[in-house]
């Protein structure tokens, strides 16, 4: 859930690109090791 709100409010924002990013980083198995700061900065 907390998820989908992130999506909608980037979006909202007008960060389209960020909430694109943030959605694949979701389908990636290789950037769940990275550390929250890395996943950040890859956005």
């Amino acid at each position: 859930m907390l998820t989908e709100n992130t999506i909608t409010k980037l979006q909202e924002m007008r960060m389209s690109v960020m909430a694109n990013a943030f959605k694949e980083q979701l389908t990636d198995p290789n950037i769940s090791n990275l550390s929250f700061e890395d996943r950040s900065g890859f956005l």
